[in-house]
């Protein structure tokens, strides 16, 4: 029912982020700003019969709406679908035996997060399944989570990693707004300190800032009386 197509080989070894929707879309946002940075290229998407018919087109282009990228021993499971919630089971599992197929060196899950009061604004927090990653949130400050409940296909795939002794590391971001660039620019600069890669999150964060802006106006035009949810439809929930 549910299947992972791909049309090159991903190597062993690799390191696999998942980017799933998530609150604040922060997960797909950050995922999406990575593949277009680091110009990665598709190697190949999964396909269900439980989710319904759907193309998405970008640069003209008709593409899956799950698909999967790599360079190098990077890669990444972008998402622009949902998955339902009663369905996350036959996801996580389909993917769960690719990456006993693939063994990756480390699977990173991202997620956003709301109704935390923290410290600083869009915090990152995490939770590891190893002592090697433990260490690497520590080196990173993120902040680790002691106690607490996950949900959604992110915390269905690091139990799956459990299970199947795969190192996994779960990172889940602060968020307020939807859509969260802010929150995915702190969420990409904590990516690349665990990978060990330069990438630039500039233009995310000046995108975020705008967005931000945006919603405070909003809601003071609320409290006035003013309608203006319209407006926030003019930002894409998928940055790029």
């Amino acid at each position: 029912m549910t299947k992972i197509i791909l049309k090159k080989e991903i190597p062993q070894n690799s390191i696999i982020i998942e980017g799933f929707p998530s609150r604040g879309f922060v997960s797909t946002i950050a995922t999406k700003y990575m593949i277009d940075e680091l110009g990665m290229e598709v190697y190949g998407y999964m396909e269900s019969e439980r989710v319904d018919s759907i193309a998405v087109v970008h640069n003209y282009t008709p593409m899956h709406p799950i698909r999967i990228y790599a360079k190098n021993n990077l890669v990444l499971i972008f998402s622009e679908l949902v998955v339902p919630i009663h369905h996350i089971k036959e996801f996580s599992g389909e993917l769960i035996r690719w990456f006993e197929e693939i063994k990756p060196k480390q699977v990173i899950l991202l997620a956003g997060i709301s109704g935390l009061t923290t410290e600083k604004e869009h915090e990152i927090m995490g939770v590891s399944t190893n002592p090697e990653l433990d260490k690497k949130l520590e080196e990173l400050k993120v902040k680790r989570i002691e106690e607490g409940i996950l949900t959604g296909i992110s915390s269905e795939l690091l139990l799956g990693c459990i299970e199947k002794k795969i190192p996994a590391l779960s990172l889940m971001a602060e968020t307020h707004y939807t859509p969260d660039p802010l929150a995915a620019a702190s969420m990409v600069n904590i990516l690349s300190g665990v990978l060990g890669i330069k990438i630039d999150t500039k233009n995310l964060i000046e995108e975020g800032k705008k967005i931000e802006e945006m919603y405070k106006e909003i809601s003071e035009q609320i409290k006035h009386g003013k309608n203006g949810y319209t407006e926030i439809s003019e930002f894409s929930p998928m940055y790029g």
